[in-house]
């Protein structure tokens, strides 16, 4: 049993409450002062829309409700092996991201031709470390501590398997492009997997560099090869939208679903490992924390969920323009 004293040291959870309230402060921050800034210069918005828009405000709000920073983070070691088998974990993953959000395309095609917003792409060498700084380093720093280290623990209110499918969700909603949404909702179920799996933000701060820095890397290295697309542009021309999202859906079926296999396996064995941790007395009273959070379930009233209804419809708003963007061009 813990004693007053230790709960008095640990202070209070995060709920549901507040995991929204921070996300209507991050949305508000990132329609205003983030798009203002980005339109100024891209790469300088980005820094400041993922160290003062992102990265601040959840450190800002715990500290001053007194709420435990490391505890509530999950500020722990992770294992240099956990490690290891989590940037494999990510890899493997990443066809399954593709294949979702080539899917949803394929869908938006029918409707229309696509007009995908373009991303931020290294054409020589220095644009690339620069990229890898903004898109895979400070994101996926940032952008973790936000999504897994506020808002996941702040919906484990409702119990932890709720909290990675929510979290995830709103991790994608956050991204306000409809080209973009399943993609990001897949690593954000990975990455808050990983992050209870390991009970370290680590794990996901660690999956959203690598899986980040890969995209970088990836668009860096066919900008590189331009000149051979080119060569071949009258042949891939002859080939619809459609017709090429189709093919690339089997293309990365057939690979996501061989490396969705491994990626269990492996994530099999941290799971493994963390189990045998958990015999540990320290693991023990985060448990009884957890049986006793699972109380409080009920606690959770429609009033939580009220800064989500200013911030979701702004997501629908975007996606209405840019499906009337894609029927108007076809």
């Amino acid at each position: 049993m813990i004693r007053g004293g230790q709960l008095m040291e640990q202070g209070r959870k995060l709920k549901v409450v507040d995991a929204n309230i921070l996300y209507l402060i991050g949305a508000i921050l990132f329609f205003t002062i983030g798009f203002y800034f980005q339109h100024l210069n891209l790469n300088l918005g980005l820094i400041i829309t993922q160290y003062v828009l992102i990265l601040l405000p959840p450190i800002v709000y715990l500290t001053i409700n007194k709420i435990p920073i490391k505890r509530t983070m999950r500020f722990n070691k992770i294992r240099p092996k956990h490690s290891f088998l989590v940037i494999c974990i990510t890899l493997l993953m990443y066809p399954t991201a593709v294949l979702v959000n080539a899917i949803f395309m394929a869908v938006l095609s029918f409707l229309g031709n696509l007009n995908i917003p373009e991303i931020p792409t290294a054409t020589n060498a220095t644009e690339y470390i620069l990229l890898i700084f903004i898109i895979s380093i400070s994101a996926g720093i940032c952008e973790e501590v936000f999504f897994r280290g506020f808002i996941l623990p702040g919906y484990e209110q409702l119990g932890k398997r709720k909290a990675i499918v929510f979290s995830s969700i709103l991790f994608g909603i956050f991204h306000f492009n409809v080209y973009n949404l399943f993609g990001p909702i897949v690593l954000g179920l990975v990455f808050s997997y990983l992050v209870i799996l390991t009970n370290s933000i680590y794990a996901g701060i660690i999956g959203h560099i690598i899986n980040n820095g890969f995209a970088v890397t990836l668009g860096y290295i066919l900008n590189r090869l331009s000149h051979f697309v080119e060569e071949n542009q009258e042949a891939a021309a002859e080939v619809s939208t459609t017709t090429a999202l189709l093919m690339s859906i089997v293309f990365f079926g057939i690979i996501a679903i061989i490396s969705g296999m491994i990626a269990l396996k492996l994530a099999g064995i941290i799971k493994k490992d963390m189990d045998e941790q958990k015999k540990s007395t320290e693991e023990n009273n985060f448990l009884q924390d957890e049986e006793k959070y699972e109380e409080e379930i009920l606690s959770v009233s429609l009033r939580d969920y009220i800064p989500l209804l200013l911030v979701v419809p702004l997501f629908f708003l975007v996606a209405f323009i840019q499906v009337k963007e894609i029927i108007g061009l076809g």
